[in-house]
C-alpha cells in the first residue's frame, strides 16, 4: 500500500512570499483597489494582520467563517507552490486578537461564576480552537473543571465547579 508523503513544515518563513500570495489573492478576490496593508507578527507562532480600509465584514464573514476560508486557501496554495506546509494565522482589522480578548474576558467572567455559586456555566458554540483556549486557560484553576460537551457546529465549553 502507497503512503502519501507528508509535507515538511516551514521553521523559517518567507514572509515576502506569503505576503504576496495574500495580496494575489485579494487582487483576485476584488480587493486590488483597496487600500490595505499586510504586517507580519512573529511570536509563539506567526500571524499575517491584514488592515484593510473601508469595509472587512465581506471577507471576516459570520463568526470568521470567511476569514478562517481564506487562511486554509493561503495554506493550500502555499503547500501546492513549493511543497512545505506553513503554520500561520491569518487576520484581519485585528478580528481575531479583538475576538480572543473578549474570550478570554468572558471566560474569567463564568469562572467567577462558577466560584461564587458552585454551578455549571456552558458557553457559547465555539471552534475546536476557542475551546481549547478555553481549556487553557482554566487549566491553573484548581477548584474549576471544563469539558467540552456537544456535536459540532454547536460543540461548547461547560465550566464547572471540581468534584
Amino acid at each position: 500500500m502507497a503512503h502519501k508523503a507528508r509535507p515538511h513544515y516551514c521553521r523559517f518563513m518567507d514572509t515576502d512570499a506569503i505576503k504576496s500570495e495574500i495580496r494575489t489573492l485579494l487582487d483576485q478576490l476584488g480587493y486590488g483597489q483597496a487600500i490595505y496593508t499586510i504586517d507580519a507578527h512573529q511570536g509563539l507562532t506567526s500571524r499575517f494582520d491584514i488592515q484593510l480600509s473601508g469595509e472587512a465584514n465581506m471577507l471576516i464573514g459570520e463568526r470568521g467563517a470567511n476569514l478562517a476560508a481564506l487562511e486554509h486557501i493561503v495554506k493550500k496554495i502555499l503547500r501546492r507552490r513549493n511543497g512545505t506546509e506553513h503554520k500561520f494565522t491569518l487576520d484581519i482589522n485585528n478580528y481575531r486578537l479583538e475576538r480572543l480578548e473578549q474570550l478570554k474576558q468572558d471566560v474569567k467572567a463564568a469562572a467567577k461564576e462558577v466560584r461564587l455559586y458552585s454551578k455549571h456555566v456552558p458557553l457559547r458554540s465555539m471552534s475546536a480552537f476557542e475551546r481549547r483556549v478555553v481549556h487553557l486557560l482554566l487549566v491553573e484553576y484548581p477548584d474549576i473543571a471544563t469539558e467540552s460537551v456537544g456535536e459540532e457546529p454547536n460543540r461548547r465549553v461547560v465550566i464547572k465547579p471540581y468534584p
